[in-house]
């Protein structure tokens, strides 16, 4: 089933030669054994320096708790060498991820992850710690040990390797180069977490009290590594930013680092960070015949392959006829291994909406929405093999539709659609394009959600209303209609583990949540919602907000984390209560504008320049490593708004921020 996972890694040229600086042991001949030739530095640039006497632990894992493979000591050079013994039951359908920890003294501790070869040549410094905490954050065991099914530890693994390459100890290609690079600050902010712990590593007076004063885990707990302190750094990220910030001055090893206007106290409000996140923003579709215009929703399958809706050509008023698909680090499917290729077209696919959904067969479904000269005479629904071969015809299954939104598929394995074009909710039933279809009173259907016990709860922008729905005996029944406010547009929702659905309210940007009897227990405002569009649960039962924003643009877009219904909250947080920072989780600009993937801006040549990396946002979803994926749906351009659809650019991927979550996603979401 996972095939493709020898694919998932961004590589890079071994470094050997610059590792192996006293000469290195020459491979095992029985090729029984991996040799893995190592460095253990503190400090970028091209004089690291050494960390000898330290003793590095290799660790493999698969499964349940990780066990040492190899073990050694660095010398006066910080260079080590190790013997991996071959394991026959790593394969490309299991693999096992391998990561290393150096141990100087009781409070000096880096890590850098391996990959699943494992790699043979790494350096293990600062910033590869910071990569493997982020990347690992909701992997973490208790003992900061690392632990969690094949599948998630690997998708981990590759998500490190795009923030850092372990290879070479220096930011990886992906966040030194566009859509990255400076367009974004996160180059900057892994510089400067780097340069937080290298002021201990160093020993620098005080470093390593002051930081471990300042990060505490989220119970209180105080570390007592570097590695600890990291973690609890990527697990709480919106505090001590201040603090945390300041001690990054101590020592400036890493470069480039947050300057002054990048700072929390910034008076920039484009530049100013507000919480210690990590993202990667991707925006290559695989083809520039089918650009990222304008990606509207996410659903990820058993393999952790992101299938991505795909509104608008950017700029023009027509809708695309492709449906994008990136591996789990967020690079364009390749085909390889048995593999999807992006980006996929055919089977009736024309403005990809907001509905996208799996089912348990591997089946996608697509609804198409369709707009401008593509305007199709009939609504369709796409059907994908999870190869990504279409199944349906050319024009789609259009039994009932028209201008498809919300999909979702039931634990029956049925097809729900809201039909917004001719007010509908239409149910195919398991496997079948027989359309069974529901109008009343509430118009213009949109977002879609089944809860754990098979309902389906549908939310109407045109009336102001939510109705949960139940399909059996071949019909549709309604069982309530919830009434929201004139004007509040409903959008996304989603429902919890213990019936409570969560809706989006863009208009007048709030969040409701409504029990399984249809009443409002919560309404919940501020705390950085912002038009929210967009919502969905981790497997904490926490919920996440995608901001489109309102009608003027805002300074800066975010996604928002709330306190769910299920006690999974920190100690003291109410139900509804963001998580985040009033701001919630943004994406500043490190000074270079928005690029698209051509390499043209984001507005075009000679239009004003845009640093808003993160846009309005129509989606965000939590994959099975806990990393949030947030689409860049529209441009922040009033002006253009009212012109032309403008599209958006590409997905941000905030790195293991969410409890990760089982796929495909059938009713509330679920631990893998």
């Amino acid at each position: 089933m996972f095939d493709q996972l020898k694919a998932i890694f961004i590589t890079a040229p071994l470094l050997v030669a610059a590792l192996c600086l006293t000469g290195c042991p020459s491979s095992d001949s029985s090729g029984n054994t991996t040799v893995i030739y190592g460095v253990v530095s503190s400090g970028g640039g091209s004089t690291p320096q050494a960390i000898s006497s330290a003793t590095v632990t290799i660790y493999q894992v698969q499964s349940g708790t990780p066990s040492v493979v190899a073990q050694a000591s660095s010398d006066g050079a910080g260079n080590f060498s190790v013997k991996v013994p071959s394991n026959s039951a790593n394969t490309a359908s299991n693999p096992i991820t391998y990561y290393a920890v150096a141990r100087k003294s009781p409070s000096i501790e880096l890590m850098a992850s391996l990959g699943t070869g494992p790699l043979t040549a790494v350096r293990i410094n600062e910033l590869t710690t910071v990569a493997s905490a982020y990347a690992f954050a909701q992997l973490f065991r208790n003992d900061y040990s690392i632990g969690g099914s094949a599948l998630t530890l690997s998708i981990a693994a590759g998500m490190a390797e795009n923030l850092v390459s372990a290879q070479s100890g220096a930011a990886s290609t992906v966040i030194q180069t566009s859509p990255n690079g400076y367009e974004t600050n996160t180059w900057s902010a892994l510089g400067t977490l780097a340069n937080v712990l290298a002021g201990c590593t160093q020993g620098v007076a005080n470093a390593c009290t002051n930081l471990f004063a300042v990060t505490p885990s989220a119970s209180g707990v105080t570390p007592t590594t570097t590695l600890q302190a990291m973690v609890n750094i990527a697990l709480n990220p919106a505090a001590n930013v201040s603090a945390i910030y300041n001690l990054g001055s101590v020592v400036t090893s890493y470069t480039p680092a947050l300057t002054a206007n990048q700072g929390p106290n910034s008076s920039a409000p484009l530049q100013k960070l507000d919480a210690w996140t990590m993202a990667v923003k991707v925006n290559n579709s695989g083809n520039s015949s089918c650009p990222f215009g304008g990606p509207a929703n996410v659903a990820f399958d058993v393999n952790g392959y992101a299938w991505i809706n795909n509104n608008v050509i950017q700029g023009t008023p027509n809708s695309t006829n492709c449906l994008i698909v990136l591996k789990p680090n967020g690079q364009p499917a390749t085909g390889l291994a048995n593999t999807p290729t992006s980006p996929i077209t055919g089977g009736g696919i024309l403005g990809s909406g907001f509905g996208v959904a799996i089912d348990t067969l591997g089946y996608v479904w697509s609804g198409s929405f369709g707009w401008g000269n593509n305007v199709p005479s009939s609504g369709a629904v796409a059907k994908l093999s999870s190869l990504g071969v279409p199944i349906s015809p050319a024009a789609g299954y259009t039994s009932g539709l028209l201008r498809v939104q919300g999909t979702a598929v039931d634990q029956s394995n049925n097809i729900w659609m809201a039909s917004y074009g001719n007010n509908a909710v239409v149910v195919y039933p398991n496997q079948t394009t027989n359309a069974v279809s529901y109008v009343d009173s509430n118009i213009e259907p949109f977002g879609m959600a089944i809860s754990s016990d098979g309902y389906a709860w549908v939310t109407y922008t045109g009336s102001d209303t939510v109705s949960k729905l139940r399909y059996s005996n071949g019909g549709i029944t309604k069982l309530f209609t919830v009434p929201l406010p004139s004007g509040s547009n409903p959008k996304g929702v989603v429902v919890d583990s213990l019936g409570n659905a969560w809706v989006a309210a863009g208009k007048t940007s709030t969040v409701y949540a409504i029990n399984s009897s249809g009443t409002i227990v919560g309404t919940y405002t501020g705390q950085g919602i912002n038009g929210p569009w967009g919502i969905s649960l981790d497997a904490k039962g926490n919920v996440w907000v995608a901001n489109f924003g309102v009608d003027l643009p805002s300074l800066r877009y975010s996604i928002v984390q709330l306190c769910g219904a299920t006690s999974n909250c920190p100690t003291g947080v109410a139900m509804g209560t963001a998580i985040t920072p009033s701001t919630g989780y943004t994406l500043p600009s490190a000074g270079s504008q928005v690029l698209l993937n051509s390499g043209q801006p984001l507005y075009g040549a000679g239009a004003p320049p845009s640093y808003l990396p993160l846009m309005r946002l129509t989606s965000v979803n939590a994959d099975m490593a806990g990393n949030i994926w947030a689409a860049n749906n529209w441009k922040p351009s009033g002006l253009n708004d009212l012109l032309l659809n403008p599209g958006g650019d590409g997905m941000v991927i905030f790195v293991g921020v969410a409890a990760p979550t089982k796929a495909p996603s059938l009713g509330p979401a679920q631990a893998p």
